[in-house]
């Protein structure tokens, strides 16, 4: 009994004496740091033109959409960096960072903050990027990236109440299927069947907008005489043609 004891108690001592192995949640955070203090450090550099860490931390094989639907390369980025022109000043951090990691592969989605002032007036873009990195010789390279725009809430303009009147009625897409344009209280209102009401919102005289969407927007085609004819519902510039039938 001892002797059990005894072996019970020197395993222990070599079990307390082991490095404790970090969790897995851990090591995912700390993978999520260097990403992204990579990431940070390659923006930093983009206003100054500054080619040295994209050269260092870009996969040669690297694939990069960017926000003009282009498809580069390593080359082409690198080749492609340069200082801001004179009058143009600017700056890009950091938000909302996931990530996902599992072994030498790595996913960090984020968004970026631009503050862009552009000869004295100030622009404030947000993009969605989601990066992909692969660890190869002991260090972390960016393989892939994607880029998109996160557009900024549209603003209304103001017109005439009575301009809404020739694009109140009924309009129709197929049998069955319409969508219903009506004045409550100064604002227009539609409705497509089935579906609830939305304020349309006027971007000009003839294109109206739906808060916080970026997609369907309206147009109204008139024919000679003023007369609305029909809508254009317009989705990434390809329209669904409306008739309108009231």
């Amino acid at each position: 009994m001892k002797l059990v004891w005894a072996c019970l108690m020197s395993l222990s001592l070599c079990f307390v004496a082991l490095p404790q192995t970090p969790s897995a949640t851990q090591a995912d955070a700390a993978t999520e740091k260097e990403l992204v203090a990579i990431a940070q450090e390659l923006f930093d550099a983009v206003a100054v033109g500054n080619k040295a860490p994209w050269e260092k931390y870009l996969a040669d094989d690297m694939i990069y959409t960017d926000e003009n639907w282009q498809i580069l390369t390593k080359k082409d980025l690198v080749a492609g960096l340069k200082p801001l022109p004179t009058g143009y000043a600017g700056t890009i951090r950091m938000a909302n960072v996931q990530s996902r990691s599992n072994g030498d592969a790595a996913v960090l989605s984020y968004r970026l903050l631009e503050e862009e002032t552009v000869f004295g007036q100030k622009l404030t873009p947000t993009y969605l990027e989601t990066d992909t990195y692969f660890k190869r010789n002991g260090r972390w390279q960016l393989i892939a990236a994607q880029v998109i725009v996160m557009p900024s809430e549209r603003k209304a303009v103001t017109i005439h109440s009575e301009q809404y009147d020739s694009i109140v009625g009924q309009y129709e897409l197929a049998p069955g299927v319409n969508y219903t344009i009506t004045r409550e209280e100064g604002k227009l209102i539609g409705q497509r069947t089935g579906r609830a009401k939305e304020e349309l919102l006027p971007a000009d005289v003839n294109t109206f907008f739906r808060k916080g969407s970026i997609r369907g927007e309206k147009f109204f085609v008139h024919d000679a005489s003023g007369s609305v004819i029909k809508m254009l519902d317009r989705r990434e510039n390809n329209d669904l043609v409306w008739k309108k039938i009231k």
